[in-house]
């Protein structure tokens, strides 16, 4: 499949969800459920089947003609995405049976300093306890990659995204943003997963130390940005938003340096939330209605923008008010 091809499956799989009321993606779980339906059976989400040197050309095709429409369908596309990547670069041996379900990813946990979710062996398998935590798509996924810590390595692991009285699923969290996506705590109590099961095995560290510089939080920026630009009515407003987001994405698409990527994505935040912001003061008070864009674009701005923090990129936000709006 080729880059026009894939264009085309995604503008065609857009125009199908563009018949749901898309403002309310963000709110109601079954409805985002039939909008990612939509897309994994357009095959969208099939990246596994593409040369693995050629996801972020594909990856920034999607986000930046998705994101726009709907925040909380793009967030589950990063999920199942990643969760896939792993299955494949790892050769793991039933990656064809999952790639055929939804599957979620739940092991941000393996950078903790600690061991959040421990295994005992066992005859066929690991007994896991511990709590997964900000596991999103419950009821919307089929699976879920799980991570655990056993004798001194880190494991990834294929589990069912199901309830079970091993596998106890909590309320869904509240939040301003993303509530459709069912985010949960999941506590494991000797929840058993068979070693067929298991994706990957490391030395524990490897997570932190291998985690490539990933640009999938720049590209759902950037789709963020495009949206609210499209919206901004006032024409010298949107021309300069445009050149200065053009100019961004340039140097993103254009470097692996770590920090200049992190420099990148504070500065596309900053001029996304000035686009939005004068935006929504130019076109008026009706511009807080929930089926408005705006409104939902600054909501996802923040979404976005909150996935995959550190330290270092706290204290560049932190020097950036400090520096130009303290």
């Amino acid at each position: 499949m080729n880059p026009q091809t894939y264009k085309k499956q995604l503008d065609d799989a857009i125009r199908e969800i563009e018949k749901l009321p898309l403002h309310r993606l963000d709110s109601d779980t079954k409805l985002l459920k039939q909008a990612f339906d939509i897309f994994f059976e357009r095959e969208i989400f099939s990246l596994y089947k593409i040369d693995m040197k050629l996801h972020n050309d594909y990856k920034f095709i999607l986000f930046s003609t998705l994101t726009k429409h709907s925040g909380s369908l793009a967030f589950l596309a990063i999920q199942i995405l990643a969760a896939n990547a792993i299955m494949s670069g790892n050769n793991f041996a039933k990656r064809e049976l999952y790639f055929s379900k939804k599957c979620g990813i739940a092991i941000n946990h393996l950078r903790a300093p600690v061991t959040v979710v421990s295994a005992t062996k066992c005859e066929g398998g690991y007994q896991l306890k511990g709590t997964l935590s900000w596991a999103s798509g419950y009821e919307i996924f089929d699976t879920l990659l799980i991570g655990f810590h056993y004798d001194g390595c880190e494991y990834e692991a294929m589990a069912s995204f199901h309830k079970s009285q091993n596998f106890m699923v909590g309320e869904v969290a509240e939040s301003f943003v993303g509530n459709s996506m069912a985010t949960v705590n999941i506590e494991l109590n000797d929840f058993f997963v068979p070693d067929e099961d298991i994706v990957s095995s490391q030395i524990m560290g490897n997570y932190t130390k291998a985690k490539s510089i990933s640009k999938t939080v720049h590209f759902a920026l950037y789709g963020v940005g495009c949206g609210a630009i499209e919206m901004v009515r006032d024409e010298e407003v949107k021309e300069s938003a445009k050149q200065n987001l053009e100019n961004i994405k340039e140097q993103f698409l254009s470097t692996n340096d770590g920090e200049v990527m992190d420099k990148l994505r504070i500065e596309m935040f900053v001029l996304i939330q000035k686009v939005v912001t004068t935006g929504m003061v130019l076109y008026g008070g009706k511009s807080i209605l929930i089926d408005e864009k705006m409104q939902r674009y600054y909501r996802e701005l923040i979404m976005f923008n909150s996935n995959g923090l550190n330290t270092k990129i706290k204290e560049l936000f932190k020097n950036e008010f400090l520096t130009n709006g303290g």
